[in-house]
């Protein structure tokens, strides 16, 4: 076994655009004790709801925008490649298996029985199903508003960009509880992290 000793690694035919290979099926790639590898996480985009609203959105179709308070990631742009969004629709950059998650605040003034969040996954760029479901409450315990949140996640393989994408909804029992969003803080937020190819 040998040491090679480089200081840069290029594509021999297309510096930049080119895919370098390193080791083989069934094989480990590690770094050394010690050292830095930059190699993991290949992307992290996070979004937050701007401007609260009341009642049910499926999806939550707008007011989304990329966390630009430094020095959060997305303050200057997501990390790597980023999410684009239209309509409450996310596209994902590139294929890979990807973290989800969506993370809603709620307030009410009274009782809700059920508050509902969900992701929705659509394969063919047209029908949505729900990949994933959860349900809290409000009760009220004194005057005023009362608060709470709940939060979802999913690993989703995207093996087709134009097609595979998600959503995000929220349904109430009553529909006088307000979803929160903020401009300068995450109350009401979706995280996405690559995690590596599908």
């Amino acid at each position: 076994m040998g040491t090679l000793f480089v200081d840069n690694l290029k594509h021999q035919s297309s510096q930049g655009s080119g895919t370098i290979t390193i080791g083989a099926s069934g094989e480990t790639i590690k770094a050394a004790s010690g050292s830095i590898n930059n190699i993991g996480i290949g992307m992290a985009d996070q979004w937050r709801l701007t401007t609260s609203f009341t009642g049910d959105a499926v999806p939550i179709a707008s007011n989304w925008e990329r966390n630009d308070t430094s020095p959060a990631v997305g303050s200057s742009g997501s990390y790597s490649s980023s999410m684009s969004e239209s309509s409450g629709i996310f596209s994902f950059p590139s294929t890979g298996i990807y973290y989800v998650k969506f993370h809603a605040t709620f307030s009410l003034s009274s009782n809700s029985r059920f508050n509902a969040i969900r992701i929705d996954v659509t394969e063919n760029n047209s029908s949505f199903s729900t990949d994933a479901l959860t349900y809290n409450h409000i009760s009220q315990v004194a005057s005023g508003q009362t608060f709470t949140s709940a939060d979802l996640d999913i690993i989703l393989d995207v093996t087709d960009i134009s097609n595979i994408k998600v959503r995000f909804s929220v349904e109430h029992h009553d529909t006088n509880t307000s979803t929160s969003g903020d401009s300068t803080q995450d109350n009401t937020y979706v995280r996405f992290i690559r995690l590596g190819d599908t």
